[in-house]
């Protein structure tokens, strides 16, 4: 019975989720999408939003010393470790509305509905706005949500540097009247295991997997971890095209095609091995435009390389790997690789129980959901925390991080019930 109600008050609160959305995307439009740098005036929008909707519901109201909002449910025992849900409230460059904003609305209309249904849980229950997800404004991702739990260094933000400003991330958070010193001289993370007992964050899935299974929502097991070459470069000998034999050139494009090919074989060899989850990309690949020409030898490649795979012992391997495979293509076509810094994360865990909860609530629902991982979000740094974490993904068309994002609101709303459903079981 308490189920249907759930889904009841969620579907009679998708126009009110519908008019958050409409709301911000409306202040922060940027052409075709949207564009909210983390703390911003356009993100600071978002915050206010978030702000003026929790005082609307009769909700309480809190912001950390790296400006994340908190809007909480009371509960019936105060003093009880509380549920966290939420997302992050920037967004990148002229990118979709929904991508991380999605999960924030998820909570905040999961709180609503519970106020509708004269609900008082057991703890409190808390929706989170985040700050500082997106990696392309100061060269990392995470940042709030790294902030919150204490696992970055707070002298961090007099050193990142916003992309687009050239401004330090202290300067952009002074001018939001967020306290530094405050920040700075904080004993003790504002969340932690001992007053957070476990995060639930709700995200459109970023990819096309739902779409093509014809499924509303996924409950992930596991966020990808991943090895990144990002400043890879070949370098060889620029030549005449037509005075060369091909014995004794050193091209540089082609023994850094021939490494990219070899990478993908080796990408089908895992997949046909049965490892799951991986993916590879070659996010970059050129030679110098100013030196380049249809007539030259190149002499000089630049490249990317991104691997992500949900074991540590596929990482490794692909690390190992790509570097013998550059020294003996290397070798053999005289030229130099030198892959340059490699960069990563390990692959983290989601809560098994909580995966558990949340399928088993959307089965009571009725609703159908897919097991699968997921790329890089917010509930890994709660999860490296200590916080018990897992999440929803919510079918979405077009992918992510673009003006074409499309979730509908339907499927936005079985990903609501499932995760509110699954706070109160918490609860």
């Amino acid at each position: 019975m308490i189920l249907e109600k759930i889904a009841q008050a969620i579907d009679g609160r998708l126009p009110f989720a519908a008019g958050l959305f409409a709301t911000l995307e409306a202040q922060t439009k940027d052409g075709e999408g949207v564009t909210r740098p983390a703390w911003s005036e356009a993100d600071e929008r978002a915050v206010t939003l978030v702000a003026d909707t929790a005082l609307a519901l009769d909700l309480e109201i809190d912001h950390d010393n790296a400006g994340n909002i908190y809007v909480t449910l009371p509960g019936l025992d105060r003093e009880a470790p509380a549920l966290l849900t939420g997302s992050h409230l920037d967004s990148v460059p002229k990118g979709g509305n929904f991508d991380g904003y999605a999960g924030v609305v998820a909570g905040l209309t999961a709180l609503a509905a519970f106020r509708d249904l004269g609900v008082t849980p057991a703890c409190d229950i808390r929706t989170v706005g985040l700050r500082g997800e997106e990696s392309v404004w100061y060269g990392i991702a995470y940042i709030g949500s790294r902030l919150a739990v204490g696992s970055l260094d707070v002298s961090e933000i007099d050193r990142l540097r916003r992309s687009d400003t050239g401004r330090t991330l202290a300067d952009h958070m002074a001018e939001l009247e967020i306290d530094l010193a405050a920040l700075g001289h904080a004993t003790s993370p504002y969340i932690s295991p001992d007053n957070t007992k476990g995060f639930l964050e709700l995200h459109i899935e970023q990819g096309p997997v739902l779409v093509d299974r014809n499924l509303p929502i996924a409950v992930p097991t596991v966020i990808r971890g991943n090895i990144r070459f990002p400043y890879a470069r070949c370098f060889g000998e620029y030549a005449h095209s037509a005075a060369v034999p091909r014995l004794l050139r050193r091209d540089a494009a082609l023994a850094t095609v021939e490494l990219v090919g070899a990478l993908d074989n080796m990408w089908q060899e895992f997949e046909a091995s049965g490892v799951p989850h991986t993916v590879f990309t070659v996010g970059q690949l050129y030679t110098d435009a100013t030196l380049h020409a249809m007539t030259k030898v190149p002499g000089e490649c630049a490249f990317s390389l991104n691997f992500g795979g949900t074991t540590e012992a596929f990482l490794d391997e692909v690390r190992e790997r790509t570097v013998a495979l550059a020294r003996e293509i290397g070798d053999r076509r005289n030229v130099e690789f030198q892959l340059g810094e490699c960069v990563g994360s390990n692959p983290t865990p989601l809560d098994a129980g909580l995966c558990e909860r949340l399928e088993n609530r959307a089965a009571a629902l009725g609703i159908s959901t897919h097991a699968m991982a997921t790329v890089g979000h917010d509930a890994s740094i709660f999860a490296r925390a200590g916080i018990p974490a897992a999440m929803v993904l919510v079918r979405n068309q077009h992918g992510s991080h673009n003006a074409a994002e499309a979730m509908e609101m339907a499927d936005f709303g079985l990903g609501v019930q499932t995760l509110a459903a699954t706070l109160l079981d918490l609860a």
